[in-house]
């Protein structure tokens, strides 16, 4: 399992959950760190957590300071403090809450009761970066630099967007939503900003597939470290989802760089407001997705 850190902006109140399976994890603004935090009061290397045996602790190496929070108190972190978990730590604008998930072992045939899962109607939006397995095969080096960059580019985009919750998939993420006119716009944005930084650099292109869908989510309540459910795997099949999976001839999508969405999706932002100016649902029609019981109508949002 590892660290679970979720981040809360202070100023602009959303909220990053990020996961780390390393036994030691950096904080700080430059890209080397695992967690990166671009901020002007965020030293190169703030903030480093480590675990050792079964013990847990944070040290500060930074200017301006880490500061634990105790009962109503906050206290500046002087060098290597051990921390007593779950714990909450403000750095800069931050506030992080700490905890580390240790694997156990457990009896995969108990059913867990429904009374400890929480249920919630939302947005579901999932990201994948596209031939991060060709770019691994030439140069392991430059698909962690995309990961990286990756994150950096579409974690402040997700928070300002109000999301509610992030999962990595490896190779992309799964982030929700409390509306679909918050996904879709965290999707625009996200968009944009790739296809400045694209412009931009002479390393390898961010080539990506973004799907949108609304419905039922189920997360365990006792740390909503997962969440589950038909829709958030019909969200996984629309992102992927190619020319075959419709029985009828359909417009020319394209295979990646591109902005998927269900019928669900599109009527719960329309139903807050028209689309913004620039894009353009194309109908595609009624896909069969692979593990799905019922086709699901998809459009195309084009952009641009």
């Amino acid at each position: 399992m590892g660290w679970e850190i979720r981040l809360t902006d202070l100023e602009r109140g959303g909220q990053t959950a990020r996961s780390f399976a390393h036994g030691t994890v950096r904080i700080g603004r430059h890209t080397d760190n695992e967690l990166v935090l671009k901020h002007n009061q965020v030293s190169r290397l703030h903030l480093t957590l480590s675990k050792e045996g079964d013990r847990y602790f944070a040290e500060d190496s930074s200017r301006n300071g880490s500061f634990l929070k105790q009962g109503e108190q906050w206290t500046r972190l002087a060098g290597k403090t051990e921390l007593k978990l779950p714990a909450v730590i403000r750095l800069a604008d931050w506030s992080a809450r700490i905890e580390y998930q240790v694997d156990e072992e457990w009896d995969k045939s108990v059913i867990i009761p429904a009374g400890h899962l929480v249920k919630r109607t939302e947005a579901i939006l999932v990201f994948d970066l596209c031939e991060s397995s060709r770019i691994a095969n030439q140069n392991d080096h430059m698909a962690f630099h995309l990961k990286q960059r990756l994150m950096q580019i579409c974690d402040p985009v997700l928070a300002e967007h109000s999301m509610r919750f992030l999962k990595g998939t490896g190779d992309g993420f799964l982030a929700t939503f409390p509306s679909g006119a918050k996904a879709l716009g965290a999707a625009l944005e996200i968009e944009k900003r790739l296809t400045l930084r694209n412009a931009r650099t002479a390393n390898e292109p961010i080539h990506y597939r973004i799907a949108l869908h609304c419905g039922e989510t189920w997360g365990i309540s006792t740390g909503g470290q997962d969440i589950h459910g038909n829709d958030v795997n019909i969200t996984f099949r629309i992102e992927g989802v190619q020319r075959e999976a419709f029985p009828d001839d359909v417009v020319a999508f394209p295979r990646m760089d591109r902005l998927m969405c269900s019928q669900a999706a599109l009527a719960e932002i329309g139903a807050q407001g028209a689309l913004p100016d620039g894009v353009a649902p194309i109908e595609l029609g009624s896909a069969t997705l692979k593990g799905i019981q019922d086709p699901v109508t998809l459009y195309w949002l084009k952009t641009g």
